[in-house]
């Protein structure tokens, strides 16, 4: 790990007068970032919220921008407010009180964290507060919901952050897998954040939270929207590579929403009824792996043995078993605008759960192209003995491409 410590003593000093005047209006906001970032940005994003929503704008500085300010101001109480870089390639756990993950992502909303460099997601929220589109509008709602929740003070807890990294296996380690096909239930109408007592599986992008600060607008997005405590790893996490995932726990959610990319819409703050721990953290296990990205490249490439083990090696990753191995809340992975198959990408994933005795809730928003799931799963538990005999089914089944495929490895 890199100790990385972003400010100053000059820093820190000049940051800590600014935040001690919470401004009381968009202009004074804008004189106030541009102070603490070294450059102008549009608040366009936030003038849209204020022309849109009755009362919004003075809850918005007379709560709102003060909690940003507050949390911001106590993380600079520390003596010199670092943290422990991950690296690429390197498996690391790092826990942060929730106060201080609070601090850390009202930087990233004032913009006064330097560039992290090519391998780091972008943290500046310059983009999102610009933003000109509706579905920008409201992930940036999301994310003042939560800061008008803890404007009374930060959350009890911490926030756990770790990159898993594990060796990937070949065609042949996985046909000898022994491990019985594990349960898998088809789960129609409810979602994967909703899924308590399981491992939530985050649909990522390999810069860990996406286009969350910029336009994206799909599930990875939406959920650390929804949940802003995630996006503090997004500062201590590179790129991911193919052996890797990230597992986040103790994040809740504070804002409710409607929708899904171009329709996304807040829809007012959230309180989370999901468990505690002892100390005080939400019981949420949450892990981020990253699927081929089909947009740019041939779709049917998905099919061959190369592109089938690099799907199912980063499954496993996020799915290695650890002390509860909790059975995994899923969906269709990579099969939106990345131009995954379904089907392939359901079954790929339920032999990397079975490797890791890890059952399977799959969240299926009643898409019609993983229709016969359920019934598929059923006659594959009769059929097949172990994972590596389904995966090697699999290698079998995919040459005439996805058409059909639940039938193939059934029938």
């Amino acid at each position: 790990m890199t100790a990385w410590a972003p400010f100053s003593t000059a820093k820190q000093l000049q940051l800590r007068a600014l935040l001690s005047m919470p401004p009381r209006g968009l202009d004074e906001l804008t004189r106030a970032r541009a102070q603490m970032a070294g450059r102008v940005v549009s608040l366009g994003a936030l003038e849209a919220l204020c022309a849109a929503e009755a009362g919004f704008a003075g809850r918005l500085f007379d709560r709102i921008v003060p909690s940003v300010f507050s949390h911001a101001r106590a993380l600079l109480a520390h003596d010199s407010p670092a943290l422990a870089l991950h690296q690429v390639g390197g498996a690391t756990r790092t826990a942060l009180t929730r106060a201080d993950a609070a601090g850390w992502v009202a930087h990233m909303v004032l913009g006064t964290l330097p560039n992290l460099g090519m391998l780091h997601p972008d943290v500046d929220f310059a983009r999102l507060l610009a933003g000109e589109l509706p579905s920008q509008h409201a992930r940036l709602r999301c994310v003042l919901a939560y800061f008008d929740r803890i404007a009374d003070g930060a959350p009890r807890g911490r926030l756990v952050v770790e990159r898993a990294v594990t060796p990937p296996r070949a065609a042949m380690e996985w046909a000898m897998d022994p491990s019985p096909l594990t349960d898998l239930t088809v789960d129609a109408r409810g979602t994967i954040e909703d899924a308590r007592g399981h491992l939530q599986v985050d649909f990522a992008n390999e810069f860990l939270g996406g286009g969350v600060l910029r336009k994206g607008c799909v599930q990875e997005e939406i959920r650390f929207a929804v949940a802003p405590e995630h996006m503090a790893a997004m500062i201590l996490s590179p790129r991911m590579r193919a052996d890797e995932a990230i597992v986040m726990r103790g994040a809740e959610r504070f804002a409710a929403a409607t929708g899904y990319a171009s329709s996304f819409a807040y829809a007012g703050p959230f309180h989370d009824p999901v468990a505690r721990l002892a100390d005080g953290s939400a019981d949420v296990d949450f892990v981020a792996i990253d699927a081929v990205d089909y947009r740019r490249a041939d779709a049917a490439a998905q099919y061959g043995d190369g592109a089938m083990l690099r799907e199912l090696n980063k499954a496993r990753a996020g799915f290695v078993r650890d002390a509860r191995n909790l059975p995994v809340a899923t969906g269709n992975w990579g099969c939106g605008a990345f131009r995954g198959d379904p089907a392939l990408k359901a079954v790929l994933q339920w032999i990397a759960a079975s490797a890791e005795g890890r059952a399977v809730r799959y969240c299926t928003f009643g898409d019609a192209r993983v229709g016969e799931l359920a019934r598929f799963a059923d006659r594959a538990r009769t059929r097949f003995a172990t994972a590596g005999d389904l995966w090697m089914k699999l290698r079998a089944a995919v040459g005439d491409g996805g058409d059909g495929l639940f039938e193939r490895l059934a029938g």
